[in-house]
């Protein structure tokens, strides 16, 4: 009988909290998007990373939210952080097109 092992765990999302585990579950996020010059990332989760794409644009991430505590400040990402965290971890999730502010 196979061994069966748990996947890798890889820290806590800096957006949710929730433990990030290794699989489809987990995307890249460029604190400064790579168009506006940026190179730094973290793992975070996909859902996460889909929720703040699909509120802010390029531009106003580049200029307001290049970081999780700006992010955090926002209060559409903490009605959000206040619903992801009860959902499992590997939880990819939809969302709608895109309803980016303008900035």
């Amino acid at each position: 009988m196979p061994v069966r092992t748990q996947p890798a765990t890889l820290g806590p999302c800096p957006i949710c909290g929730r433990p990030l585990i290794e699989g489809p579950s987990i995307d890249r996020h460029h604190w400064i998007p790579r168009s506006k010059g940026g190179s730094g990332w973290s793992t975070l989760h996909r859902i996460c990373h889909k929720k703040i794409h699909s509120l802010f644009s390029e531009d106003t991430l580049a200029k307001e939210f290049s970081s999780a505590e700006a992010l955090l400040a926002h209060p559409d990402i903490q009605t959000f952080v206040k619903w992801v965290r009860k959902q499992p971890p590997e939880l990819i999730g939809r969302h709608a097109k895109p309803n980016r502010r303008r900035g």
